[in-house]
């Protein structure tokens, strides 16, 4: 089997209730088996959780927004 990368996800979950937000960051990639049958997989690259003043304190300091610099970081094209 042999594996050929699709991209790289963010998937953002809100908690408003907790003020919290939880990040998660996957890659995406087709999983080939000897046949040439694909199957598409995801595997975890990293995961956190930010609360509301944590992200609005990163923001000010980096001049954009989270999600521009987690895209930045992480490789993930839009």
């Amino acid at each position: 089997m042999t594996e050929q990368v699709i991209k790289r996800v963010l998937d953002v979950d809100v908690d408003g209730l907790k003020g919290i937000v939880k990040y998660t960051i996957k890659e995406m990639y087709d999983l080939i088996d000897d046949e040439g049958f694909a199957t598409i997989e995801f595997r975890l690259i990293d995961e956190f959780t930010m609360t509301f003043n944590e992200i609005s304190e990163e923001e000010k300091q980096q001049g954009h927004s989270m999600k521009e610099e987690i895209y930045k970081v992480y490789g993930i094209s839009s």
